[in-house]
């Protein structure tokens, strides 16, 4: 009797690592679907006026009226809108209307399930072409995201 004593707690604890176990090696676990993307990536470069791509790459040069960014499209929830979070990440910009420097600016945009948007900078004032890493993000109300960084560089050095 002693010994079935002592052998049951090692038999419960047997039994009870034996289904993490299983869920380690592959066996006995539920088959979970990986989850449909919210948000997805169309393309990313340079942009001309009107909108349309005009280079595919992540290389800006620092040029007034240059526009660079990514465009983006929703796919849920169907047939419905919903709001995306668009953050512009500089180097650091010294904005002259608030003389101080601009790491990072925050808009909410609502958009249209399946409709292709741009999330993009435009080079519009001397004061704003700061070379170094930007990055453009485009978050999904249920927190997924496209993110894409521009390395922009001076083209005469």
């Amino acid at each position: 009797m002693k010994r079935l004593y002592a052998f049951l707690p090692i038999l419960c604890l047997l039994l009870a690592s034996c289904s993490s176990t299983l869920n380690f090696f592959g066996f006995g676990g539920k088959d979970e679907k990986p989850q449909e993307p919210t948000i997805v990536l169309v393309d990313s470069g340079i942009y001309d006026a009107n909108g349309g791509l005009t280079l595919s790459t992540t290389a800006v040069p620092r040029k007034l009226g240059t526009t660079f960014g990514m465009r983006f499209r929703t796919l849920k929830p169907e047939g419905g809108s919903s709001k995306v979070k668009i953050i512009t990440a500089s180097p650091g910009i010294i904005d002259p209307a608030k003389n101080a420097v601009v790491f990072n600016t925050e808009s909410t945009v609502d958009v249209a399930t399946g409709k292709e948007y741009n999330c993009t900078f435009t080079f519009e004032k001397e004061w704003e072409m700061a070379s170094g890493d930007w990055t453009l993000t485009a978050v999904a109300e249920d927190g997924s995201s496209v993110k894409k960084t521009f390395q922009v560089y001076n083209p005469q050095q």
